[in-house]
């Protein structure tokens, strides 16, 4: 008889097991559908908009199978557009930002008229919904489909570094995975190519990438370099709910050396001299932080080996975060900011001389940019309309940062917001203050 019973409980669970089971995958099956359906709704938001209608070709990078790299030549000037931390959530959650995200970056794309875009990471922001104001998918493959499908119906060209949140924790692919996508053969406005992984890594870097710049002679005349920074420390989920962020690694380091050193011989410069290199990546190294200090400890003003150039740096973001940078390696505490990597020391002015600027994203409202030790180190204006709260109705910081090279080889760079310089209508989708940063408080005085 209680062989029976247990019998019977038994069935009961296994019965009660098995319903658990059902709904869940139903309601993940009904939550898939649904995201999916939102992404399928913005690829045809997308297909909306005209292409670029570019005046002339633009100067679209080709392989080089002699140099090893991609390679551009400016027989005019060359107009290369910066776009950081775009953060498309590609689900349900976040369909009308996402859509006030593409209509955004497709108008400046239209007025601006790049030759080629660098993407600067965090371009998704596959992420819990309503908690974490992500679009409630965890499918980032689906929403970097997003993200491509923009430059491929635009028709402009463009490659990328991946950020901390292209690769959470949780998200369905990983960084290599996700690099693949970006190399398919199906985008072929994405010039991206993994020049450099570390085998070493249990978390392998993927967006290591040179890009060379050749003057109307065909000589080498700059480099591009894009820098993976990574995401967190390891791949646990402890290191992104705390916000643990890698930084370059040693390995990457000795690449970049290596390969801006062969370049320069190539070029045919003598030793001791490095083709001068412009440098994209997402999270800020230390030396960020160390000009910072030093210069907010004199006002602003100029002093020892920083100097302030234009932007904004917001104090309120930077106390509400502990009173620091998010510079890459944050969580080592014992060690002095430019000391986490070796990337500065080894590229800028103490080792091969070849580091004219950095470019990050990662904060969506710092724009600062200052020289340190000779070597610009900017923030981006950035796209996001998600991560951060209340973000989406400011527009003040919203926009890109675009690099015009010359056919010699000398660059500028020139800030632009997308509305007061790209004529965007501020009330398209709800209205945004274009006046006012998101944290107000504090801005540099020179």
């Amino acid at each position: 008889m209680a062989g029976k019973k247990q019998g019977k409980g038994a069935k009961k669970a296994l019965r009660v097991l098995l319903a658990a089971v059902g709904c869940f995958v139903c309601v993940y099956l009904l939550v898939f559908a649904v995201n999916w359906g939102c992404s399928l709704a913005l690829r045809s938001y997308i297909r909306g908009f005209d292409p670029v209608a570019y005046d002339a070709p633009p100067l679209a990078p080709a392989y080089d199978e002699g140099l090893g790299h991609y390679a551009v030549q400016a027989d005019r000037d060359l107009k290369v557009m910066f776009l950081s931390d775009v953060h498309i959530g590609g689900g349900a959650w976040s369909l009308q930002k996402d859509k006030k995200t593409v209509y955004e970056l497709i108008t400046m794309l239209q007025k601006e008229k790049p030759d080629f875009v660098v993407l600067g990471g965090d371009n998704t922001f596959a992420v819990p919904g309503p908690g974490y104001r992500g679009g409630g998918t965890l499918d980032n493959a689906m929403a970097a489909r997003d993200v491509l499908a923009i430059f491929e119906h635009e028709g402009v060209y463009f490659t990328t570094v991946f950020g901390n949140h292209d690769t959470e924790a949780f998200d369905y692919v990983n960084r290599v995975q996700l690099g693949r996508l970006y190399e398919s053969d199906k985008y072929p406005h994405c010039f991206f190519r993994s020049e450099f992984s570390d085998p070493e890594a249990g978390r392998p870097s993927v967006t290591n990438q040179i890009v060379a710049v050749r003057n109307a002679d065909g000589a080498l005349a700059r480099l591009i370099l894009l820098m993976d920074t990574n995401d967190y420390i390891d791949g646990s989920l402890a290191s992104t709910i705390h916000w643990r962020y890698d930084t370059i690694h040693p390995a990457q380091t000795e690449w970049a050396k290596s390969e801006v050193l062969a370049l320069s011989r190539a070029a045919g410069l003598p030793e001791g001299e490095a083709l001068g290199t412009l440098c994209f990546f997402h999270i800020p190294i230390g030396e960020y932080e160390t000009a910072y200090r030093e210069l907010d400890a004199n006002g602003f003003a100029d002093v020892g080996e920083s100097a302030y150039l234009d932007g904004v740096w917001d104090e309120e973001v930077s106390e509400a975060m502990g009173g620091r940078i998010w510079y890459g390696g944050c969580h080592r505490k014992e060690e002095a900011p430019e000391s986490v990597d070796s990337f500065f020391e080894t590229l800028g002015p103490d080792g091969i001389g070849a580091l004219e600027s950095c470019f990050c994203g990662h904060d969506h409202v710092n724009t600062v940019a200052v020289r340190y030790r000779g070597v610009v180190l900017s923030y981006n204006n950035s796209m996001d309309n998600l991560a951060y709260k209340g973000i989406s109705e400011y527009g003040a910081q919203r926009g890109c940062t675009v690099f015009t090279i010359q056919s010699d080889g000398e660059w500028s760079y020139e800030r632009k917001n997308v509305y007061l310089d790209y004529g965007a209508d501020a009330d398209k989708f709800w209205h945004v203050d274009t006046k006012t940063q998101l944290y107000p408080d504090w801005v540099p005085q020179t």
